[in-house]
C-alpha cells in the first residue's frame, strides 16, 4: 500500500512463551499455575502520498499530508501474566474454584495512547454444580 505504486514496508514480531502444570493432590483438590510471556515489535515506514492520491478532497484536510504517521506505529511491549487456579470437590457434582491472576505490561514505546505500562491482579472464585 502506498501513493504513486510505493510500498510501505511494514514489520511486526510478536514472540509468546508459555507453560503450564497440573497436579492433582488429593483425590477432591486440583491445582493448576501458567505462565506466559509476551515481547512485541511493530513498525512501518513513512506514507507518502501527493495531492493527486488523496481519495476524497475535503477543504482544509488533505489525505496527502501524513507527516510522522511512522511515530505513531512504533510498538514495542513486554507482558507477563501468571495464573493460579485451585478447584475443591465439595461432592461429586459440587466444586468450589478460586483463581488469581496477575499481569504486568510495560510499553517501551510509548505512542497514540501514551504510556500504557500497568500491572493488573484479579481474583476470582466461583461455585460449579453439576447437574
Amino acid at each position: 500500500m502506498g501513493g504513486n505504486g510505493q510500498e510501505i514496508e511494514w514489520e511486526n514480531d510478536v514472540h509468546v512463551f508459555f507453560a503450564s502444570v497440573n497436579f492433582v493432590p488429593t483425590k477432591k483438590l486440583e491445582l493448576a499455575a501458567s505462565i506466559s510471556y509476551t515481547l512485541g515489535e511493530a513498525e512501518m515506514d513513512s506514507v507518502v502520498f501527493t495531492a493527486a492520491d488523496d481519495p476524497f478532497p475535503l477543504d482544509g484536510y488533505s489525505f496527502a499530508n501524513l507527516t510522522g504517521v511512522e511515530n505513531f506505529s512504533d510498538l514495542d511491549y513486554t507482558m507477563l501474566e501468571l495464573e493460579l487456579t485451585a478447584t475443591y470437590a465439595i461432592r461429586d457434582n459440587l466444586s468450589f474454584t478460586l483463581t488469581g491472576w496477575y499481569s504486568d505490561f510495560d510499553d517501551d514505546e510509548p505512542y497514540v495512547y501514551g504510556d500504557l505500562d500497568g500491572e493488573a491482579i484479579s481474583v476470582t472464585g466461583f461455585i460449579t454444580y453439576r447437574f
